[in-house]
């Protein structure tokens, strides 16, 4: 889709830093992008810290740092609202000079007793305009005052909704609302008006709980002499409980969940499939996506969300993922697993890749890949816990199973012995120079063969030869394919670890 720049469409995300940065918000971020993006348009990042008392630095940094995680790139500088209070200010005080606000002196007791009054004979709890015919003007330093919108006592706000069609508003049922408070602080409504203007926003689109908001910004929009953006209002999200969704459910800040393993790619896909389909496909690449985006296919329902779900797709995504670049992500966030730089800067090689493309077929989570990985990027044999073994429920299984571990480690040997020492350059020369039964010209079937056979000869089970290798080799009970990363290791690493089977109490 090609666009002038007149008619470029520009969205964007507003998110309040008074709280971490939640599933819900990452949701209306995305839907946001998404469209952008496929529409070759603009995705604008504000920050709304007009509630000076609640916001906080810590969480603008959470906001920060999970749009940039996540990829969600903003393609113009950051608004801030608290930098920009005396435009707010400004333009209220020119509703009131054109006569479309007002100075209103009443105080929070006596709103309070009208709504109540209202209330009592089965009216809407609203503000009873008094002050909205009076000549007020501003108040004297420190005297207490708001200024509030006059609305139209006839009439109504209709607007289209590119989720939820034609939504309509009788002017009567909205109050003459404020737009700055006692204190000079600007209401949420006034503000957000200025700065989607300021920013040329062509496209509102946000959660539904701010479906009440849109005729009263409408109407700032017409008072102003703004045009009106296009709205489009998503579903709320819920947990299965089919409650709103609550830390509980995982309303949790954006950079928590790459701390426990999710790929941002997959957490897009997850959050995207939340209200919003193309056809039956559950699985979606980023450009697709962009590409399949619509308003049109977004549920009006509310989403459930499914974590179970969300743990199959990042398994699904993982797969899909390149090793190396999976071996990137684990040295920048799961650096602390490992307790050497030695051990961290052999997962950053060709041979550390070979390793996590083994293991990542059969997790869901990074940090498995990282925690499988310690032990197999440590050069001396691991500590490992043998409570566990088969053996340990039949005293006479373990000699036998011992007996025939080293028997294979001996016919291992064998096969290694004629192999050439593997020239490992650069970043790789920190797994030296000791070659692998791969490097020995054997497959991962020639060593399941060479096993079967060494287990036959013992009279034992395959899978109760491999359960104490296994352990030993890999530092866990449940693992990579053990023949594919025999293949794999260097020689020097896997001996020792072969011939503790003898020797695990």
């Amino acid at each position: 889709m090609t666009s002038s720049a007149s008619d470029t469409i520009r969205v964007r995300f507003a998110p309040s830093p008074t709280g971490f940065l939640h599933i819900g918000g990452v949701r209306t971020a995305l839907f946001n992008w998404l469209y952008a993006r496929q529409h070759k348009g603009k995705f604008l990042l504000r920050i709304e810290d007009t509630d000076l008392e609640r916001s906080e630095q810590r969480f603008t940094d959470d906001i920060l740092a999970s749009m940039t995680w996540l990829g969600l790139k903003w393609d113009e500088e950051i608004i801030y609202q608290s930098k920009r209070l005396d435009i707010y200010k400004q333009r209220a005080v020119e509703l009131v000079e054109k006569g479309h606000a007002y100075w209103c002196y009443c105080s929070e007791a006596d709103v309070e007793a009208m709504r109540e009054k209202a209330l009592a004979v089965g009216k809407k709890p609203q503000y009873d305009r008094r002050c909205r015919d009076k000549k007020h003007g501003a108040p004297a330093a420190g005297e207490p005052a708001v200024i509030r919108v006059k609305i139209p006592l006839e009439g109504h706000i209709e607007f289209e909704d590119l989720i939820r069609g034609p939504i309509r508003f009788e002017n009567t049922d909205i109050d003459d609302f404020v737009i700055v408070r006692s204190n000079g602080a600007p209401i949420y409504n006034l503000s957000v008006v200025v700065d989607d203007v300021y920013q040329r926003v062509t496209h509102v689109v946000r959660g539904d709980d701010h479906i009440n908001n849109t005729p009263k910004q409408i109407h700032l929009y017409h008072l102003l002499q703004f045009p009106v953006p296009k709205f489009a209002h998503l579903s709320m999200i819920l947990g299965q409980d089919k409650k709103k969704l609550s830390k509980r459910h995982g309303a949790v800040s954006a950079n928590l969940y790459r701390a426990e393993g999710f790929l941002p790619e997959a957490l897009l896909n997850f959050l995207a499939r939340l209200g919003w389909s193309h056809g039956d496909q559950e699985i979606f690449s980023i450009p697709e996506m962009i590409q399949f985006f619509s308003f049109e296919h977004v549920q009006k329902s509310s989403a459930v969300f499914n974590s179970e779900k969300l743990l199959w797709l990042n398994g699904e995504h993982i797969r899909k993922t390149d090793p190396a670049r999976m071996a990137a992500i684990i040295a920048e966030d799961y650096g602390d697993f490992f307790r050497e730089p030695a051990q961290i800067s052999r997962v950053q090689t060709t041979l550390g890749a070979q390793l996590v493309g083994l293991i990542q077929q059969k997790v869901k989570l990074v940090k498995e890949v990282a925690e499988q990985l310690v032990p197999l990027c440590t050069p001396a044999p691991v500590e490992v816990d043998a409570s566990g073994l088969k053996w340990n429920k039949d005293p006479n299984l373990k000699p036998v199973l011992q007996k025939a571990a080293q028997h294979a480690c001996e016919a291992f040997a064998q096969k290694i012995a004629g192999a050439q020492p593997v020239s490992r350059s650069g970043a790789d020369s920190v797994w030296g120079s000791s070659p692998s039964l791969g490097d020995a010209g054997l497959t991962h079937q020639d060593v399941n063969d060479l096993m079967k056979q060494i287990s036959d000869l013992h009279g034992v089970k395959l899978g109760d030869l491999t359960q104490p290798l296994r352990l030993t080799v890999t530092g866990r009970m449940i693992s990579a394919g053990l023949f594919e990363l025999l293949c794999v290791l260097p020689w020097d690493i896997v001996e020792p670890r072969m011939q503790k089977v003898a020797t695990l109490e």
